[in-house]
């Protein structure tokens, strides 16, 4: 009778704490998932995006891209964000909100496909199934900051499905059909995004071909599904944006790519921190690492980190995948059930450093991962104080044309969306002169042909800016007041020192630092503006 009781005090015991459990796991979920929503109400759209926002309308009214609408990168920049706000605009809403409801929806989805895949291979459990939701939503719905909706950021996100199927193949297996095509399209989809995240997705694969090496690993369904999709995409360029190749990559081979500082990125703390999640990711697992799901997301990362630094331009956003999936690389080892139960397999790597518990301790991939997670947050984080921009604009005019004489984006947007006002230029920023600038003082032993080529697509953009100025008479002027030698070139251009004489100071506000002052020039009211046709 004794025992019986303690049997059933033991079993209630057991069933309160589990029900414990699962509220307290409920609850974060949902905290988490507040806490993402909220984020999002907090922060304005990033720069990359509501520019992107802008440039979908004006296809969508009927504008051709480069040629109408400037932009540097392939047309699925545009077209990631077009049908949503063509969505947006049958709903006769803001696109904004729709297209954050678009990237949740996303995440929602490759987070689901991945567990789909995980689950039927078995390695769902060996972990916490709400620690790891946790984890993803952390790293995928919150971390991203000032950097949620990029590019980066979706293509981080969808690469996860194709990274579980390559881990199942690691493993000497297959998902079914329906989920293989699934994960290709998904991977498909990141290298259209940009062509150099490629290596995030086939260094996995080779981590999987070295773990069973043959012709199936390496041209599996879905690897396949995915490169005919890039295949199929970059034939569709040459017929139906044939400008992009004619008008915009040569001048992205004059000015943008030479100004890549691949040195630099090199030199970035990025590095260490990711050769120490490899390294202590690899030791935790012992020699399960390459076909363990820490060592497939390390491959993955390091592929990001390579795009990050071949691109060389420093900017946060470019860098969080490879962030992110460091981060997840990390916590998939040291949240692993059956690694945490022997405190990793140091032995099977390093058998002096397995008698050394202070160093296996110190050597934790999940101390690194927190470690890098508290250091890159702050970053991720930055935005420009766009609130005081956009209350002097609207004071000074509702619903203005606007247009920007910087080379930043992010001077022109998100206020211009802000304000509700419209973009009366078609380049987003004077980058290309901007570039151009930087081109010459980085390289001052530049070849004439060079210099003449840097020169022609400068001239050739600041055309495009004074018809552009005196077709739409912006009521809006914006400039960073420290681009003195930008504004200089400006006004050297033959008849652009003419129109700019037909605006005032206006007011000035400060963006992300005191270095970054915006002034702001308003069209004389003694003249023609926007409203006067």
């Amino acid at each position: 009778m004794s025992v019986s009781s303690g049997f059933s005090s033991i079993w209630q015991e057991q069933r309160k704490r589990t029900s414990v459990d699962l509220w307290a796991g409920c609850m974060l979920i949902l905290m988490l998932i507040g806490a993402a929503i909220w984020l999002r109400a907090l922060m304005p759209m990033n720069s990359d995006t509501s520019w992107l926002i802008s440039a979908s309308e004006m296809l969508l009214d009927g504008k051709k891209l480069y040629v109408d609408i400037g932009e540097t990168n392939p047309p699925a920049s545009i077209w990631l964000y077009a049908p949503v706000v063509a969505f947006a605009r049958l709903l006769g809403i803001r696109p904004e909100p729709v297209v954050n409801g678009y990237i949740f929806a996303m995440l929602t989805i490759s987070l689901a496909l991945t567990g789909v895949i995980l689950a039927r291979s078995g390695w769902l459990k060996r972990f916490n199934g709400f620690l790891l939701t946790a984890i993803f939503l952390v790293l995928f719905a919150i971390l991203p900051g000032a950097s949620f909706s990029e590019r980066e950021h979706v293509a981080a996100m969808l690469c996860l499905p194709f990274l579980a199927a390559t881990l199942i193949r690691a493993g000497g297996a297959a998902p079914s059909w329906p989920l293989l095509i699934a994960a290709g399209i998904c991977g498909g989809i990141v290298v259209i995004i940009k062509p150099h995240f490629l290596l995030a997705l086939e260094l996995p694969v080779l981590m999987a071909l070295w773990v069973q090496p043959r012709l199936r690993t390496l041209f599996s369904p879905e690897n396949v599904i995915a490169g005919f999709l890039c295949l199929a995409y970059i034939a569709s360029t040459f017929i139906f944006y044939r400008e992009f190749w004619t008008m915009a990559m040569p001048v992205n081979a004059t000015v943008y790519l030479p100004n890549a500082d691949r040195l630099q990125a090199f030199r970035t703390i990025t590095t260490p921190i990711l050769v120490a999640l490899c390294l202590t990711s690899w030791l935790f697992c012992g020699r399960s690492f390459p076909r363990h799901p820490a060592g497939i997301v390390l491959a993955a990362s390091v592929g990001f980190y390579v795009a990050f630094v071949v691109q060389g331009k420093l900017w946060p956003y470019h860098v969080y995948p490879a962030v992110a999936l460091g981060v997840l690389g990390g916590a998939l080892a040291a949240f692993d059930r059956r690694l945490l139960e022997t405190g990793g397999r140091q032995t099977e790597v390093s058998p002096l450093l397995a008698r050394v518990p202070f160093l296996c301790r110190l050597a934790n991939p999940g101390v690194v991962a927190v470690g890098a997670l508290v250091g890159f947050s702050s970053l991720f984080f930055i935005h420009g104080n766009y609130q005081v921009l956009a209350a002097i604009i609207t004071r000074l005019h509702p619903n203005p044309v606007i247009a920007s004489l910087s080379g930043d984006i992010s001077v022109g947007y998100p206020v211009t969306r802000m304000v509700n006002g419209r973009w009366g230029a078609t380049q987003p920023s004077l980058w290309v002169i901007a570039n151009g600038i930087v081109l010459r003082r980085r390289y001052p032993d530049l070849s004439p042909s060079k210099l003449s080529a840097v020169e022609a697509v400068e001239n050739a953009d600041l055309a495009v800016l004074l018809a552009d100025l005196r077709r739409n008479r912006p009521d809006i002027l914006l400039a960073l007041k420290q681009e003195t030698s930008l504004l200089e070139r400006l006004r050297a251009f033959p008849g652009m020192k003419e129109e700019l004489d037909r605006y005032e100071f206006a007011g000035r506000a400060g963006l992300v630092e005191e270095g970054d002052i915006v002034d702001i020039l308003r069209r004389r009211p003694d003249l023609r503006s926007s409203m006067d046709p």
